[in-house]
């Protein structure tokens, strides 16, 4: 070998078109798995939103339940408790307590087989 001879630029080695080709398709490949991971960590933090949303909403809908089923149940005793008070004994019971004793009734008899004359 010749020792003098010194290379001045070093050559780059050959590239062909294939080689490019196949890392173009490298990075086409690496490049869509790395937005389908990305989408796919988009749904699952929607999927997750929604779920949270939708138990906050459930939880509301299962309280406005309970609290209609005791206003129901406190409806029903009031109807109880109205029909009672509006009932025919409820109401003799007050009427009775209201009126005066009489001292001396006077009883009208009605017999069968007499004729009784009524003047309006």
């Amino acid at each position: 070998m010749y020792p003098k001879i010194v290379l001045s630029e070093e050559k780059s080695p050959f590239v062909s078109k294939r080689w490019k080709e196949k890392q173009n398709i490298k990075f086409d490949i690496n490049f869509t798995y790395i937005i389908m991971v990305g989408f796919i960590c988009l749904l699952l933090i929607y999927y997750i939103w929604i779920i949270n949303a939708n138990a906050t909403k459930w939880f509301s809908i299962r309280q406005l339940e309970i609290e209609k089923k005791n206003l129901m149940i406190e409806k029903e005793q009031l109807d109880v408790k109205i029909a009672e008070l509006e009932s025919l004994n409820s109401i003799k019971e007050e009427d009775i307590q209201n009126m005066d004793k009489v001292e001396n009734p006077d009883y009208l008899v009605i017999k069968e087989g007499v004729n009784y004359v009524y003047n309006n």
